[in-house]
């Protein structure tokens, strides 16, 4: 057998005889990238036990039980970095033409933005789930998240997404001293939640070359927030923190994003839900017009917009309805495997 060239090699018996022969559990993934970000859409390999067939049941059942799938596909030596999955999940009313499971590195996140864009292209480019026609020629697939029902309206030529995400809204806001300055700490939520300091209070530039110096700081600001509870006054519930962002103004209605995952991973994305959440921060200071749209980039340089669909005051707080609009990718088609002998068969965490 030829191996090289320009032709594909008749690979198909041989994996296949392979497998039979190590006893592997492929998993069938298709690859793609949000403004630089992963998303592993998990389409093949997995079935769901009867009883978790909905979202926050098939939720509880990966974290519980299954919570292997997480660690394998996202974690070294098989993902790496911010690699984010999506279990799609079949609609089960009339509310949603399809559901998803988001499994980040660290956890199983309500919502997550970038993963949203990725699961609506791959989803319309390959035709898995059915939406609806939208104004422009464009297709509108509404999502069950564990956050609550997002809608992408996919758009062709070439292909946008515009996520209408969930209500977002500034839950609270306090001084704090970081690396010995002191700076404003604004607590957002657009689907997680992200404690917000503008990056110039610390006289830190949000570039690749000061990336050592967010990641650090990101840590001081994680260890800071984990002494901390606050109760987001719209749910009544403890804010899950796990992430923080850093923003800077580049511009009119430009800012420059930095989101920072745990231990230490910075968002190669100008991030969704953090897009959002800024977006309501920046209306409630009055930055931005609630009719205007924002720009976010990261620290790679790409790009989403945002703007708001809603703005609306809800006891006493505005609460902005954003749509983030960006494009993803399709990297790849893959088979993710692991040999019963291999002592990383489900990867390692994040260093």
């Amino acid at each position: 057998m030829w191996i090289g060239g320009a032709s594909a090699s008749p690979l198909d018996r041989q994996v296949r005889d392979w497998g039979e022969r190590r006893r592997q559990h492929a998993l069938q993934v298709v690859d793609s990238h949000t403004a630089g970000n992963p998303t592993r859409i998990i389409v093949g390999g997995l079935d769901l036990p009867e009883y978790a067939r909905t979202v926050p049941l098939a939720r509880a059942w990966l974290r519980d039980e299954a919570d292997w799938v997480r660690r394998r596909l996202n974690h070294e030596p098989r993902g790496g970095a911010l690699t984010c999955s999506v279990l799609p999940i079949p609609a089960t009313d009339d509310s949603h033409d399809l559901g998803a499971v988001i499994l980040e590195p660290g956890s199983y996140p309500p919502m997550c933005g970038h993963c949203m864009i990725g699961l609506a292209t791959v989803v319309h480019e390959l035709g898995l789930a059915r939406g609806k026609p939208a104004g422009d020629g464009g297709t509108r697939y509404r999502i069950l998240t564990p956050a609550g029902v997002v809608a992408a309206t996919v758009r062709e030529g070439p292909t946008t997404v515009a996520l209408e995400n969930v209500d977002s809204y500034v839950v609270a806001s306090w001084p704090e001293v970081l690396d010995g300055h002191e700076v404003t700490c604004t607590l957002v939520y657009g689907g997680d939640y992200y404690p917000a300091i503008d990056a110039t209070e610390l006289g830190l530039t949000l570039d690749r070359s000061h990336a050592d110096d967010i990641v650090r700081l990101a840590r001081e600001l994680s260890v800071r927030m984990a002494q901390r509870a606050v109760i987001d006054p719209v749910t009544g519930g403890k804010a899950d923190i796990y992430q923080v962002m850093f923003h800077q103004a580049a511009g009119t209605r430009r800012s420059v994003t930095a989101v920072v995952a745990p231990p230490g991973v910075i968002d190669r994305s100008p991030c969704g839900t953090g897009s959002s959440a800024l977006l309501a921060l920046k209306i409630a200071a009055g930055e931005v017009d609630p009719g205007a749209a924002l720009t976010t980039t990261s620290i790679i340089g790409s790009e989403f917009q945002v703007h708001a669909a809603d703005v609306r005051a809800t006891g006493g707080r505005q609460i902005v309805q954003p749509v983030v609009v960006g494009s993803a990718y399709i990297n790849g088609f893959a088979t993710v495997v692991a040999d019963p002998a291999d002592a990383l068969a489900d990867g390692f965490a994040p260093i």
